[in-house]
């Protein structure tokens, strides 16, 4: 079946950037993203590529025309007449560049957190679901 493999490919590829554009919809309605976070994703039929929205705010990403895929080794566009993207998209490429496991990734301004990247206190896991943080965690007081 000459063209199957493309068709499955671009209906996978629609149906990811709805989920996407749904899911910075929810991050952004639930204070996760505010307008200057943003989130990524790993393409999903070539591991050199990533997929991130240009540059607006995460509420108003409406269509896949809001995304631009990016390659991972150095977080240029596919296509180079793209609109401006975010500059934290280097970011996002050196997190896919050293950890080839990692689909998805997040750049916040969470304000529970930021104080820990000013105060010198280490996260440290207090509950069950809190095995993200490593084996080199102190654990609760």
């Amino acid at each position: 079946m000459e063209g199957g493999d493309d068709d499955h490919h671009e209906v996978a590829l629609q149906n990811l950037y709805r989920k996407f554009i749904t899911g910075c919809h929810i991050l952004h309605y639930h204070g996760v993203l505010d307008a200057y976070g943003h989130l990524s994703v790993r393409h999903p039929f070539d591991q050199h590529m990533f997929i991130m929205s240009k540059y607006i705010a995460p509420g108003t990403i409406s269509s896949p025309d809001d995304l631009i895929i990016y390659y991972v080794d150095n977080a240029e566009p596919l296509d180079p007449s793209s609109t401006k993207g975010y500059s934290e998209r280097h970011i996002h490429s050196e997190v896919y560049k050293r950890h080839r496991n990692v689909q998805a990734v997040i750049h916040s301004h969470a304000e529970s957190v930021i104080p820990y990247t000013i105060s010198g206190v280490p996260l440290r896991p207090c509950y069950h679901m809190a095995g993200f943080l490593g084996l080199g965690s102190k654990g609760c007081p």
